[in-house]
């Protein structure tokens, strides 16, 4: 974790919760043996991009994994380069200078994680 993530990890986390659309542009993108998800390295152009985001059009995608040097899970700094995982999409959908355009998906139904009992 770097000095940054420590120092202004809560405002650019509460930074990214608030965003609900993100672009990056395509560095290159990869796939490695034996994982289904795609490795993309891009660029953030606006916006931001942070976890459990999907590309824009496709309901089957979402992104599993967000690294740069400025946090991980999440990333709000236009200009920064980006490393994401990103499940349902194919590395030659996406060739180095293309665009992916991500949305916030659904919000999820908080599940119950334990009971409490007051006697």
């Amino acid at each position: 974790m770097s000095l940054s993530t420590l120092t202004f990890g809560s405002m650019n986390s509460v930074s990214a919760s608030s965003q609900v659309k993100g672009k990056v542009k395509v560095i290159k993108a990869v796939k490695f043996v034996g994982m289904e998800a795609v490795c993309v390295i891009a660029r953030l152009v606006d916006g931001a991009v942070a976890k459990k985001m999907r590309v824009c059009g496709k309901n089957a995608t979402q992104i599993i994994s967000v690294e740069s040097k400025v946090g991980d899970g999440y990333c709000t700094k236009p200009g920064a380069q980006v490393i994401l995982m990103i499940e349902g999409i194919e590395k030659e959908e996406y060739p180095t200078g293309a665009e992916i355009m991500f949305e916030r998906g659904a919000v999820e139904e908080a599940k119950s994680k334990g009971r409490l009992i007051i006697a």
